[in-house]
């Protein structure tokens, strides 16, 4: 069999190359179905060589390297001639920086060098070819006031294509010839939609966004970086074992499972996480001892504010559950995303920097693991504060408290006050910030993936994050915003109730408390809050839900009804409401001291007793007799 990879040369195609070399063999069709073919040849085409391959293992027999364009017909036909079983992984593309720069080299080679190769492969002697392609996230543009999708929406597979760039324009042609070239059985098509690398090794390549990998990259080569991008712009990313890992493991799924999950639509967003330079960063010396901190390479940030933008522009919520129903791999952690860097590139590290062993399984024995959503402000702060002082825990036992939230700098804020009350105590705990979007499925299952891996279970969690929007009338009530609340206030609760209650269900001893943050609005609503009051609602039939089929399992749930908590959602309160009558009028709030003692209280309790549902409200606020 031989094996295709243009853009071979690259970072992405070199470790793809060595995956294929360490495998030895790939799934393929034959005129009796599918069967698995030893690979005997390996070409890396790309339109120049390095120095140096990446890896020794590229350097001999089966890998051979051939320069050349695909736009170049004659050139792509001489990668096909004289196979008769042949895969190809098509990455070789004008990357989005050099495509603004020159249109038709990248029209040239993105969509006629696509078509080239699609065209050699079907009229080669093979049985329809497996055609893996790398497309990506520029498919998609955001951040003009004209477009109908924005960097706060969800994108699927389904998303209509409205690239910005010719780089993204010819990505869209080339999903769209490649799903027509498969229907008529020309090849067997597949696409990846990568987002940002991280973390690329070597020389940095052509894209905008190749400062993220930098940021992790050149510091711990004990070089100084700078980035063009601000430090809090947040951007999908995912990282290099998992494109790898996608674009390979999508090639040998059976032809049959691709067309009942894919069927027409042939190309997948591949699993990623939203990440801001900062938050890499963090990640960066997470991992690096605190001996060798001093030998890290700064990152320095010189923002051009309409490229940080641009940037900032991007959705970063992707709904990623086609792949993930493929069984391509997720992706983790911004720190497991730099431990692979180190792991895979050790030669590229500075020797004066040492890199810590990963964080050990804490005995299961040692601890109750709580989880507070929204941890970094407001009530999930105060929370946080409040089972510090302790309490709540088992006998014995040290309390984790694990705070996540979209902003690492303020859950580390929170994580350090936690410490802080329960050292004003003598209590002992344990903090851990770990940044996720609580709407992304993905960046949901990496957050649990890393409370298994530090701390094997999980005992309590307050599923506390939330939004709202200014008053609105219902007739002038937006789908968009409508969409954003449901996401936030009832699908990412759902999300990591779920998880939280397969963890539960699996963990020996069994069982654990969800307490859901709820809102008297569920029940007595407010004017002009449609979105708020509908997903409240529905979180209280999420609790019941839970608590009764956790029953089995000893999960015990809960919910918290508040009213007027002093918080940045609630500031509006201060200056005045509108209330039933039509007037406005400021209201009454309570401390989120006293909003903690009430999540304090049922945390406490055996899991033999439940609250179902409490509220706890300000005194003199306008709820009994509202309206």
């Amino acid at each position: 069999m031989r094996v295709i990879i243009t853009g071979g040369c690259g970072f992405i195609g070199q470790m793809l190359a060595r995956s294929v070399l360490r495998r030895g063999s790939l799934v393929t069709h034959a005129a009796g179905g599918e069967v698995t073919a030893a690979v005997s040849e390996l070409y890396l085409a790309d339109v120049s060589a390095p120095p140096a391959l990446m890896f020794k293992e590229l350097e001999a027999d089966p890998v051979s390297v051939k320069l050349g364009s695909v736009a170049d017909l004659s050139f792509c036909e001489s990668l096909f001639a004289g196979a008769t079983s042949v895969s190809v992984f098509h990455l070789g593309a004008i990357m989005s920086g050099q495509g603004e720069s020159d249109f038709d080299l990248c029209m040239d080679v993105n969509l006629r060098g696509t078509l080239n190769m699609l065209e050699v492969a079907r009229s080669c002697a093979a049985l329809r070819p497996r055609f893996i392609m790398a497309s990506a996230g520029a498919t998609l543009g955001a951040g003009a006031p004209t477009d109908f999708v924005s960097k706060d929406d969800v994108v699927a597979d389904w998303t209509r294509a409205t690239p910005h760039t010719t780089y993204g324009i010819t990505k869209a042609c080339a999903e769209l010839l490649l799903g027509d070239y498969s229907r008529r059985g020309f090849v067997d098509g597949r696409a990846c939609r990568l987002p940002t690398v991280v973390v690329r090794a070597g020389a940095p390549n052509a894209a905008t966004t190749g400062c993220f990998s930098a940021a992790v990259r050149e510091p711990l080569a004990g070089r100084d970086t700078t980035s063009p991008i601000g430090p809090e712009v947040r951007h999908a990313v995912t990282g290099h074992r998992t494109a790898v890992g996608a674009l390979h493991e999508l090639h040998e799924l059976p032809a049959a499972t691709v067309d009942a999950v894919l069927g027409y639509d042939r190309t997948v967003f591949i699993p990623c996480l939203a990440a801001t330079m900062k938050d890499l960063e963090a990640a960066v010396r997470t991992v690096v001892s605190p001996s060798s901190l001093g030998a890290l390479g700064k990152v320095v940030y010189e923002e051009n504010e309409a490229l940080s933008a641009a940037v900032g522009s991007f959705p970063t919520k992707v709904d990623c559950s086609r792949a993930l129903a493929l069984g391509l791999p997720d992706v983790p952690d911004p720190e497991t995303l730099v431990r692979h860097y180190c792991e895979d590139f050790p030669d590229d590290l500075s020797p004066a920097i040492e890199i810590l062993p990963p964080t050990p399984q804490v005995d299961l024995g040692d601890c109750t693991v709580a989880l507070i959503t929204g941890g970094g402000t407001g009530i999930g702060k105060a929370v946080a504060a409040r089972l510090a002082r302790g309490g709540w825990q088992r006998d014995g036992e040290t309390a984790v408290l694990v705070l996540t939230g979209r902003r690492r700098g303020v859950l580390e804020e929170a994580a350090e006050e936690a410490r802080a009350a329960a050292a004003s105590v003598g209590c002992k705990v344990e903090t851990y910030a770990h940044a996720a979007d609580l709407t992304s499925e993905t960046e949901v299952n990496g957050l649990f993936g890393a409370i298994r891996q530090r701390y094997g279970r999980l005992d309590l969690v307050f599923n506390n994050a939330g939004a709202n929007v200014p008053p609105t009338p219902f007739g002038d009530f937006g789908l968009k915003e409508w969409r954003q609340i449901v996401d936030i206030n009832l699908n990412a609760a759902f999300h990591v109730a779920r998880e939280s209650y397969r963890v539960m269900r699996e963990q020996q001893p069994q069982g654990g408390r969800i307490i859901n943050n709820g809102s008297i609005s569920a029940a007595v609503p407010r004017p002009y809050a449609a979105a708020y009051t509908a997903t409240k609602h529905a979180i209280t039939g999420l609790t019941k839900q839970i608590a009764l089929d956790g029953r089995e399992h000893s999960v015990s749930c809960g919910q918290i009804d508040y009213g007027n908590v002093v918080s940045a959602i609630s500031a509006g309160m201060a200056v005045g409401m509108p209330q039933a009558d039509g007037s406005i009028k400021p209201e009454p709030r309570m401390s989120q001291a006293d909003a903690a003692d009430a999540v304090h209280y049922m945390a406490a309790l055996p899991l033999s007793a439940n609250v179902l549902q409490m509220t706890v409200m300000a005194s003199h606020m306008p709820f009994v007799g509202r309206g």
